[in-house]
């Protein structure tokens, strides 16, 4: 009776807990190893290592697990999916009833979780000390702007410019209505407007996107590849808003890919508990630098001419706003995939 009650304790514990011998192999493992998509008795006498990739230690540089001395380790490691998990590894000597070390037992905590919202609320904060700066300089700007262009067209109109004044004129105009693109996207980016939430079937959100960007008889010479699950969830949005963040993605995409190139967009549930809905973008073009990498998210980063470098941080923005996730992954030469999750409930 009493065994069983610890059986339970320890199978119902929200850590990893584990055993190993002195050959470093499982002699025991709690229930939480099916969150990572192992089933316990596949590991018994395997390897810890099977689980804990030394590689990813991120904090300390140790390469065993020490059987004589208590330790705590830092590491970043992947789960039988592919998912990475920051765990905080504390282990200790295993006794026997003598006395004599037999063997380690330790405690595996995922603080993945906690990590992410650490790095979110530090960013959010960063964030809205920015958007505060930024609705204040769009104000100022925007009435001078509005005037601007507005005496351009009075001036046009009178002076009916012709030729190389005309060319001065429209080149004026431009770059006026591209000022007043990067206004409303600062305003877009610093105070978005609040969620009108409501379910939506996914896929067909995806495909209203996708009708605005080939209209019947365009040439743009790009092709669009679909591979989506046959069983969507309903899921709770604001349509408008998801339609935005996904029509940023493939036009980046679009502008990133060789001639002739697949766009391909998968959507899926992501295991191990099905509980997010993922949209997949991937291009076929020259890929990100991993330095760039870090700050695509990043308001004013870009690397277009004309670019604002504001699209990716309003997709992040509705993205958190939704309790959703955006990512991106490059390999120079091998095309960006970016990924868009919303929470199924």
């Amino acid at each position: 009776m009493k065994e069983q009650f610890f059986k339970r304790l320890l199978d119902n514990a929200n850590d990893l807990i584990w055993s190993i011998d002195m050959e470093g192999c499982f002699t025991y493992i709690n229930d939480n190893i099916k969150d990572w998509g192992y089933d316990k008795d596949e590991l018994i006498g395997k390897p810890l290592l099977n689980i804990l990739n030394t590689q990813h230690i991120i904090k300390r540089d140790h390469k065993t697990f020490g059987a004589d001395t208590k330790e705590i380790y830092e590491m970043e490691t992947l789960d039988k999916y592919g998912k990475i998990h920051r765990v905080i590894v504390s282990s200790s000597p295993l006794k026997d009833d003598d006395g004599v070390i037999v063997g380690v037992m330790g405690i595996i905590r995922d603080v993945t979780e906690n990590q992410k919202l650490q790095e979110r609320l530090k960013t959010e904060e960063q964030l809205a000390s920015l958007g505060r700066l930024a609705i204040g300089i769009a104000h100022e700007i925007r009435n001078p702007l509005s005037s601007v262009k507005m005496n351009l067209s009075i001036l046009k109109s009178r002076l009916n410019p012709k030729e190389d004044d005309l060319t001065h004129f429209n080149i004026a105009q431009d770059e006026v209505f591209h000022l007043e693109k990067i206004v409303t996207e600062l305003l877009d980016y610093a105070k978005p407007a609040p969620l009108d939430l409501h379910r939506h079937n996914p896929h067909n959100v995806i495909e209203e996107t996708i009708s605005l960007l080939s209209p019947p008889g365009s040439t743009d010479d790009f092709a669009i590849k679909k591979s989506f699950i046959s069983k969507v969830p309903m899921i709770l949005m604001d349509k408008g808003k998801i339609h935005q963040a996904l029509l940023n993605i493939l036009i980046n995409a679009i502008q990133a890919s060789k001639p002739g190139g697949i766009i391909e967009i998968k959507t899926e549930l992501v295991e191990p508990a099905n509980d997010k809905f993922r949209i997949t973008v991937k291009d076929n073009g020259d890929g990100v630098s991993p330095e760039d990498a870090k700050y695509v998210f990043d308001p004013f980063f870009t690397k277009k001419a004309k670019g604002t470098g504001l699209g990716l941080s309003i997709v992040r923005n509705i993205m958190n706003n939704h309790n959703g996730d955006v990512r991106l992954e490059s390999t120079p030469g091998k095309g960006v995939s970016v990924y868009l999750e919303l929470p199924v409930s």
